[in-house]
């Protein structure tokens, strides 16, 4: 059995929440796992469309049935995923949830050194690495798919709007995949998968992979032991990563004109997202 939709990303703008939301209507079926990149892990896609269509067998009696991968929209490193999904899936649905683009990046930073993938600072990860900023490229990213896929096959949301007003962005996307919006009888209020305020764990965690030899002791040390430590580094406190005033000039500057192409898309005023700070 083949999905009908797709929700595309993008990374840290509440894609796990909407996923499990739309997953509790009862003709909507989200599959385990709910990101499976197929259409971006080149070892994945070579085990064929049928080995994919196993991920969605027990959608059985199912409306709408999908998936939602964010890496298919990291174009800068998954190239070619939109001609993948329209040569498999030429009728498929497409989600596109979106957040502030510079909020974004700050998430997915601070997530990264959450999960110990990263170890340099905010101001030099964004110096050294185009990464985070061109995954808020949302116009670039979403030109991609337009090229394969009709307007009316692509739903762009807001993670704001997901967040203010949970009901009425499930019962656009209701509507968008052909299901009954006054039969979902789900939790609104539920967040999954939300990066935590970046604490102490993520300012040690990222002090000590500076420290020579620290990844190889880590890596040799038991598990009891990592266990043991790993509560030491969890205490949480408030606070963002902190803009250099020039990188974010830099940063915005870079990132405008497809802020504006976007939000003109999806008919949004060009203040919607406040860039400057």
């Amino acid at each position: 059995m083949k999905p009908n939709y797709i929700v595309i990303g993008s990374m840290k703008s509440g894609t796990s929440t909407l996923c499990h939301l739309l997953g509790q209507h009862p003709d909507v079926f989200m599959s385990n796992p709910k990101e499976p990149e197929y259409f971006s892990n080149p070892e994945l896609y070579a085990r064929g469309l049928a080995w994919y269509e196993t991920l969605f067998e027990d959608a059985s009696g199912k409306t709408a049935i999908g998936e939602g991968s964010t890496s298919y929209t990291k174009a800068h490193l998954f190239p070619g995923v939109p001609e993948k999904i329209a040569s498999d899936l030429p009728d498929v649905r497409l989600i596109y949830i979106v957040r502030h683009p510079l909020e974004r990046i700050e998430s997915q930073w601070m997530y990264n050194v959450r999960t110990n993938n990263v170890h340099k600072s905010f101001a030099r990860t964004l110096r050294d690495d185009q990464h985070l900023i061109n995954t808020s490229r949302y116009w670039w990213q979403l030109s991609k798919y337009r090229e394969h896929f009709d307007d009316t096959r692509i739903l762009v949301l807001f993670f704001e709007e997901l967040k203010q007003e949970p009901g009425a962005v499930l019962r656009d996307c209701f509507d968008f995949l052909g299901v009954d919006a006054d039969d979902y009888a789900g939790n609104t209020a539920e967040q999954k998968n939300v990066t935590p305020s970046f604490g102490l764990e993520g300012r040690a965690l990222s002090m000590a992979g500076k420290i020579p030899g620290y990844r190889k002791l880590m890596d040799h040390l038991p598990a009891s032991l990592k266990n043991s430590l790993r509560p030491l580094l969890k205490q949480q406190v408030s606070g963002h990563p902190q803009w250099d005033p020039e990188l974010r000039r830099r940063v915005v500057q870079e990132l405008e004109s497809d802020t504006c192409q976007l939000l003109d898309y999806c008919s949004k005023p060009g203040d919607y997202w406040n860039l400057a700070g």
